[in-house]
Order: structure tokens, then C-alpha cells, then sequence
């Protein structure tokens, strides 16, 4: 190639730039749109929601279990297989709550998923905390079991 050719400019691809610059000249260079930045913000509070959702869904997987059952934690044949039952009854709610939610990403059902892991292993230490909500909602039984058979710094499966 010559000097001379390498200054040649190919219509098309001038063109091409100058509707990349138009476009560009549209957009508004400054912080982004106020509806973007709400955007963002649903999201992040979407995720949030998730992570509460399972929380939720295994809170009510254990009301379910004790009112349906009867039964303490830690006691009878249900207590071998607490954790399996409660994963399979908070998967069911939160499955009905996933479709009334819309949360079908894969980030949804991860932040779900992780809030029903912690609360699997965690509600106990939340009774040992509060007991007075858990006696109204589940039973004084009830509590007094769970803080009998778990310690409030480990994590555990009751």
C-alpha cells in the first residue's frame, strides 16, 4: 500500500462512524437516568426480598410442621428427618411464592436458597433471643423444647 492509498477513507465505514457519533450525541453524558438508578434499586431490594422470602418460607415450613404434627422438636420419628421436611415444605412455599413473585433468576433463587440454609441452621438461636413471639405463635412447649435442645452459639438442625 502506497501513502497515498492510506489516506483513502471508505464511504461506508464514515458513515458508519458518523451514526456512532449521533447516537452518541443523543445520549446524555451526565449521571445515569433517574429511572436507571430506580432500576437498580428494585433490584437490589428484589434480591433482599429473596434472601427474606427464605427465611420466610422455612419459618412457615416449621409452623406448618408443629401445627399439622403436634409434635416437639427433637421428638418421635419426625425428628430424625427434620431437616429434609423442612427443606421439602419451605421449597413448596416458596415455590407458590416464586410464581406469585416473579423471582425465576438464577440470583433470585440463590439469594432464596441462602436465606433458607441460614434459617434451617439459625432459628434456634433466634428463640433462645425472643422466646415471647414463638410462644404466641407456635406454643410455651414448643419453645421451651427447642432452647432444651439446642445451644444458642452453634449452629444446629432441630
Amino acid at each position: 500500500m502506497s501513502m497515498n492509498e492510506s489516506h483513502i477513507v471508505d464511504p461506508a465505514f464514515a458513515a458508519r462512524v458518523a451514526r456512532i457519533r449521533a447516537q452518541q450525541a443523543t445520549r446524555p453524558s451526565g449521571p445515569c437516568k433517574r429511572a436507571e438508578r430506580r432500576e437498580r434499586w428494585l433490584y437490589a431490594l428484589s434480591l433482599v426480598a429473596a434472601f427474606g422470602m427464605g427465611i420466610l418460607v422455612v419459618f412457615a415450613a416449621r409452623y406448618a410442621r408443629f401445627h399439622l404434627t403436634g409434635m416437639l422438636p427433637g421428638t418421635g420419628e419426625i425428628g430424625r428427618s427434620t431437616l429434609a421436611t423442612d427443606i421439602v415444605l419451605a421449597y413448596l412455599a416458596g415455590f407458590v411464592l416464586q410464581q406469585l413473585f416473579n423471582f425465576r433468576r438464577a440470583e433470585h433463587v440463590g439469594a432464596k436458597t441462602f436465606g433458607m440454609i441460614l434459617a434451617v441452621f439459625t432459628m434456634h438461636m433466634v428463640v433462645h433471643a425472643v422466646p415471647a413471639p414463638f410462644e404466641f405463635l407456635f406454643s410455651e412447649a414448643w419453645v421451651h423444647q427447642v432452647i432444651r435442645i439446642t445451644d444458642p452459639t452453634t449452629i444446629a438442625v432441630f
